[in-house]
């Protein structure tokens, strides 16, 4: 389907396609990927999201390609989904922008604004390059030689995309940094109410707490985020990710020996309590004894480049953190931080990320930057239409 035809020295034509070979063709030459061994995995898992994005009725959904003589020299993704929210309000958003050049960047950026407009929406963010555990978010500005980390947006070193995208008007809105997890025993964690009880749940008992879930992210964030996606897109993502584990990770390395942690009694509890070979270990939650509520959960993804390039998994993101309002301050955050270090540990996960902080979460900021060394740095960019 052809939207424009413009001739220049950049580009002689933006088409807009639903044609998934003619988009995979296009990322296939496009797509910067750090590790190329990664890249046919991305693209065919990106092209598989594309397939049911575009029979979801709750989402609309635009892909620009710009051509110079039948070759691909630009991309772009505008998406418009009804549950993704910034400050709590609707926002149209554009990912997995590749151009070289400013004006081919500039005619992509315009086609996504009058996709916008035509849709009544006023704002547009990016680059959200969905599904958020595949692409990330943001522009990379720093961190580019340190490896590629499921979950986190990659770039090239050399793009110029955020000096375009600052000369085409957007504002550099919100900034996020990944650090690097130093400390594996953070003091805070050292005590916790008996009140307070650690679990590890199976994969199916995780789903049959989805509603639960749900609950505790809107009870727990005290500021209002500038990206956040519809629960249900992200938690399915979660399940899939979790299912793609290799059954062989849940094997000990060696026999757990409760004694030596006889000063974690919290703990001894939670191993004791499942069979640490069966539930999930990316995600230590933690129950109000007395109401049996959950009230705070470290939702983990596993690196699966690893998985992928059929490497043994040693790596990890920490991807959400959730502790109820009610309960903050009491050190629960802390102690699923140090229980799931320990229980990773035990599985062979030696190097911990801690993903797209926010810059204005300072609460955030001061509980775990004493703790991490800064390793990238992303910009989500913004523009009122």
């Amino acid at each position: 389907m052809l939207e424009l035809k413009y001739r220049n020295d950049s580009f002689s034509e933006i088409r807009v396609s639903e044609d998934l070979s003619e988009i995979e063709k296009c990322l296939e030459n496009l797509l910067y990927v750090p590790d190329l061994k990664l890249k046919p995995e991305i693209i065919f898992r990106l092209i598989n999201h594309l397939k049911n994005e575009f029979s979801d009725q709750r989402k609309k959904l635009r892909i620009f390609i710009a051509y110079d003589n039948n070759n691909p020299v630009g991309f772009i993704i505008g998406k418009i989904d009804l549950n993704y929210r910034s400050y709590g309000r609707k926002s149209g958003t554009f990912g997995w922008l590749i151009a070289k050049n400013f004006e081919t960047c500039k005619s992509l950026i315009e086609r996504c604004e009058r996709f916008m407009k035509n849709n009544k929406i006023r704002r547009l963010r990016g680059p959200i390059n969905f599904p958020k555990g595949l692409g990330g978010m943001g522009i990379q500005t720093k961190g580019f030689y340190h490896d590629m980390m499921y979950g986190v947006a990659f770039g090239d070193p050399n793009s110029n995309l955020i000096t375009f995208l600052d000369k085409l008007g957007f504002k550099r809105e919100s900034k996020y940094t990944c650090v690097y997890v130093l400390e594996p025993d953070w003091k805070k964690g050292q005590n916790l109410s008996k009140k307070i009880e650690l679990r590890y749940l199976t994969l199916d008992e995780i789903y049959e707490k989805k509603n639960e879930i749900h609950e505790l992210a809107n009870d727990s964030f005290q500021v209002i985020l500038p990206d956040r996606s519809g629960f249900d897109d992200r938690f399915e993502e979660m399940i899939d990710v979790y299912s793609q584990i290799p059954k062989s990770f849940y094997k000990l390395k060696k026999a757990l020996n409760y004694e030596d942690f006889i000063n974690r009694p919290q703990f001894s509890e939670a191993w004791k309590s499942c069979n640490i070979e069966k539930v999930i270990n990316f995600a230590p939650m933690a129950f109000d004894k007395r109401k049996n509520k959950l009230i705070g959960a470290i939702l983990s993804f596993p690196d699966l480049y690893q998985v992928w390039l059929n490497q043994s998994l040693t790596r990890v993101n920490v991807d959400t953190v959730m502790i109820h309002k009610d309960y903050a301050g009491k050190g629960i955050f802390s102690n699923l931080t140090n229980i799931g270090r320990l229980t990773l540990g035990f599985f062979g996960i030696n190097y911990v990320e801690g993903t797209y902080i926010w810059s204005n979460n300072k609460k955030a900021i001061e509980t775990i930057f004493p703790h991490s060394l800064a390793l990238r740095t992303h910009y989500v960019v913004q523009k009122k239409l």
